[in-house]
């Protein structure tokens, strides 16, 4: 961008390490949202693959590469470091694996423009390794609280807000994923943080996927992206699984006869009620019970993408 040119209005942030064929997917995602004013920092986290030529491939000036000189095995320093690059007034972050729909972007502004918040976050398809689907970000009353998991790709939010909380700690300080960290710390600084009732987001999670990275694994996202590209109604169809799904699980409808289900469900939030009660996140707590260090829940997770204890 040249220095005296004013900034765009949203810089995406993109941290990545080699799954450029994947990448190149996500990358398109973005290329084809309908708020255009937005540039991209794709920030490796020291790639040894072809994800420079990916990017560049695409041809659009907007996104930019930058290859991290040393690995550290997760998104903060990445996610951190394209922070500092950008220049907007707001900051969105875009997973390397998920996929956005057109009007993410577009959406996602509008509270923030009006100042009704300072992050918004849209609904996410999840979607798992064995094709259960969940939907991500639903909250109640749509307001986040510190209980709730909202994957960064949902998030989109002003400038401001990144310099209050500051930058996202390593997964070595953090019991579970330094993302969710981050909310819970901004949710403690007083932010205002509100859901946008929409389908905004599609996320194949690596975690869900045995050696996800390791095999380079692209033929899920391909079969998605061609549907999201190619079905004008692809959010209805997606939505309709969902509360198929849904429907199948939820107490007050009975259409499951595992008891246990419900047992397991309503132990689980009398437990999240208690932790509440004090000021604790549920998430963090059962992850330092299960995994009783900071940063082992990460270094498991490398392990099943097939990364070893090296890389993310």
């Amino acid at each position: 961008m040249n220095a005296n040119q004013p900034p765009p209005g949203v810089s995406v942030i993109i941290a990545t390490y080699n799954r450029s064929n994947v990448l190149a997917l996500t990358l398109k995602s973005l290329i084809r949202q309908t708020y255009q004013d937005w540039d991209a920092w794709v920030i490796g986290d020291a790639c040894t693959d072809d994800t420079a030529a990916v990017v560049n491939s695409l041809g659009d000036p907007r996104i930019r590469f930058v290859n991290l000189e040393t690995n550290h095995g997760e998104q903060s320093v990445p996610n951190n470091e394209g922070v500092r690059r950008s220049r907007s007034a707001y900051v969105a972050y875009l997973n390397h694996d998920d996929f956005w729909l057109p009007d993410h972007l577009e959406a996602a502004l509008v509270p923030l423009e009006n100042d009704e918040a300072e992050l918004t976050f849209g609904l996410l398809d999840i979607i798992g390794g064995r094709g259960r689907r969940v939907l991500g970000g639903a909250v109640q009353n749509g307001v986040y609280r510190c209980h709730n998991y909202v994957p960064a790709s949902a998030w989109v939010m002003k400038r401001e807000l990144c310099e209050r909380v500051g930058p996202w700690r390593s997964y070595r300080e953090c019991y579970d994923a330094p993302s969710q960290d981050w909310l819970r710390r901004a949710w403690r600084a007083g932010a205002r943080m509100k859901q946008v009732p929409r389908l905004t987001v599609v996320a194949l999670p690596s975690a869900g996927r045995l050696g996800s990275y390791a095999e380079r694994q692209v033929s899920e996202h391909r079969r998605m992206f061609d549907r999201l590209c190619n079905e004008p109604d692809f959010r209805e169809r997606e939505l309709q699984a969902l509360a198929l799904e849904a429907a199948v699980l939820d107490p007050r409808l009975g259409n499951t006869l595992d008891a246990g289900l419900y047992i397991r469900r309503g132990l689980k939030n009398l437990v999240r009620r208690i932790l509440l009660s004090f000021g604790w996140s549920p998430a963090a707590m059962l992850m330092a019970l299960r995994f009783r260090r900071k940063g082992a829940y990460l270094r498991a997770l490398r392990a099943l993408r097939g990364l070893g204890n090296e890389r993310r």
